[in-house]
């Protein structure tokens, strides 16, 4: 979403109080900046410091309690902001015929991928900088794909687009960039992160570009206050993932059995571990033994809780990370 005044803020999750949406600065205006559209430059906030001294100056009332996501979130009013459909981002991409390299094999990407999920166009959508009007050469393709079975006919296309060589996994060049980067808020055990990356299907290169795909099983929006959230404090958490078969969906999910609270709140160990960020999509399989940090939370339904699970990714220093195989 766009602001009058040029910040454009990323979206976060499904849940929205009314007239506001959850979502966080991704570009500011910088006279300095790389990045620039029409006659303004624009800089990107890429780590939680980053986006947290913006959000201090003229957006500090921003951030605020939310009695029903249970935590301070950063929710920016509707009002005035021009929101961006990534569905009709890709549209009017479509329309456009590609007005640049990367622009071009984004869709080239795009109908590879619908045509071998069999999908129509409006299942698919486009984010990140193609989105906004902002991309510079270390830009990337980003794709979204919305609706449970669309998601998981995507899946088994981008597989099948690897196994055929149509797609590659990041290279270590790549990958050292990502750690550096990521690192910053989130801790990583470097030879791990470096088996791990190059099997995952929701990121890679495709022809010279890199890129990366979000699978939302949600064609629109949850209602709010149908469930309510309550933090219960942090908690750093060990046990065995029991079913994984929603690792590639965003929100993605994991199963958990066998938890054991190694710090944080006792008595209240968690079913399963929940994250809203791609990093932590495929980062553990059935049977595997995983250490992670983040939130626990508790899932209020009408008729009460719900169940207690561990929120991943939410603040710096959240991490998620296999510890060893079955």
């Amino acid at each position: 979403m766009e602001l009058p005044t040029g910040p454009i803020f990323e979206v976060k999750g499904l849940i929205h109080p009314p007239g506001k949406a959850v979502a966080y600065p991704r570009y500011v205006p910088d006279p300095t900046g790389p990045r620039r559209k029409g006659r303004r430059a624009f800089r990107k906030l890429s780590s939680w410091s980053e986006k947290m001294a913006f959000l201090k100056g003229a957006f500090r009332n921003y951030m605020t309690f939310d009695p029903v996501l249970g935590d301070w979130f950063c929710e920016v009013p509707l009002r005035g902001a021009r929101v961006l459909d990534p569905r009709e981002g890709l549209e009017r991409l479509r329309k456009a015929g590609g007005p640049s390299d990367l622009a071009r094999t984004a869709l080239e990407m795009a109908d590879e991928i619908r045509d071998r999920a069999n999908l129509a166009w409006r299942d698919l959508g486009i984010s990140g900088s193609l989105l906004v009007g902002l991309e510079g050469h270390s830009s990337d393709i980003d794709l979204m794909a919305y609706g449970l079975r669309a998601c998981l006919e995507v899946y088994s296309a981008l597989r099948a687009m690897r196994e055929e060589g149509i797609t590659r996994p990041l290279g270590a060049e790549e990958l050292i960039a990502i750690y550096r980067a990521r690192s910053e808020d989130t801790p990583y055990d470097l030879g791990t992160f470096l088996a791990r990356e190059p099997n995952k299907l929701l990121q890679g290169i495709f022809k010279k570009w890199p890129y990366s795909i979000r699978l939302v099983p949600k064609k629109e929006r949850e209602p709010y206050g149908a469930f309510r959230f309550k933090a219960l404090g942090e908690a750093t958490i060990r046990g065995e993932v029991v079913n994984a078969s929603r690792s590639m969906l965003t929100p993605c999910s994991y199963l958990l059995a066998d938890v054991e609270v190694v710090k944080g709140p006792t008595g209240m160990g968690p079913r399963s571990l929940v994250s809203f960020r791609l990093r932590f999509c495929e980062q553990a399989v059935e049977g595997e033994l995983i250490e992670a940090r983040g939130k626990l939370e508790a899932v209020l339904g009408p008729d009460g809780t719900i169940e207690v699970r561990l929120v991943v990714g939410g603040r710096p220093g959240d991490y998620f990370m296999p510890l060893r195989s079955l």
